[in-house]
Order: structure tokens, then sequence, then C-alpha cells
């Protein structure tokens, strides 16, 4: 799968694995909501995770709805990788696949609105000729 050539190209799959926890969830998600309703589609949260010599490091993450961690809330446990050179890196596959997602639909609205643009601008030039 092409994922996993993603991980394997990154080095991620040579990462240690350990299980981190969901500390503020529900909290940093209402304070998003209060600032801007429409914001109701992403999901800010930060983990807390032990690197091999068990010290505590911290983290942070967005994620749309588009990702299976959108719906996660505090206390709640994910497998995360980490770097042994530079522990406060982390990856996880739900967390990048949500944003790949997020990030093709996005391209994908702007790639419609830039041909319906130059589309209007062919037919305005075309009339004139």
């Amino acid at each position: 799968m092409l994922i996993e050539f993603w991980e394997r190209l990154r080095g991620y799959d040579k990462w240690p694995e350990t299980e981190a926890t969901i500390i503020s969830g529900q909290k940093v998600r209402r304070a998003l909501r209060l600032r801007d309703p429409k914001l109701n589609r992403v999901s800010a949260d930060m983990l807390v995770w032990k690197d091999q010599y068990a010290r505590k490091l911290y983290g942070a993450f967005v994620t749309y709805d588009t990702s299976a961690l959108y719906q996660l809330l505090e206390g709640e446990s994910i497998l995360i990788r980490y770097d042994p050179s530079r522990p406060n890196r982390y990856y996880n596959r739900s967390l990048f696949v949500g944003w790949l997602i997020h990030l093709t639909k996005a391209a994908i609205a702007i790639s419609v609105f830039l041909a319906a643009l130059v589309w209007r601008i062919w037919m305005i030039v075309t009339r004139r000729g």
C-alpha cells in the first residue's frame, strides 16, 4: 500500500511505538467553537506520552472532521511513533490520512473554482472577438 511506502520512505516505521493520551480535547474544541462557530469541523487536542527514558512529552495536533481522531475525548489513547533523536516529534497514521483527505478536498475545491473562473474569462474574451 502507498501509505506504508510513505512511512518507510520517511523512516516512521523505525520509530518506537508508544501510547499517547489525549489530555485536553473537549476544552480546546469548545474554545475553538466559541471563537468561530464555523470551526465546528476542527478539533485541536493535546497529547502526552513517555519516551524511552520515561520522560513525559507533549504534543498538539489539529484535526478536521475527515480524521478518525476528530471525535477523541480527554483520557482516550492512541498509538503514535516518535523520533528517538527528537522525542517531541511524533507520527500517527490516522492524523496524516485525515490531513491528506482535507488537503485533497481543498485542492479539488480550488481547482473547480479556478476552472470556472478560466471558463468565465474565456467566454468573455471569445464574445468580444
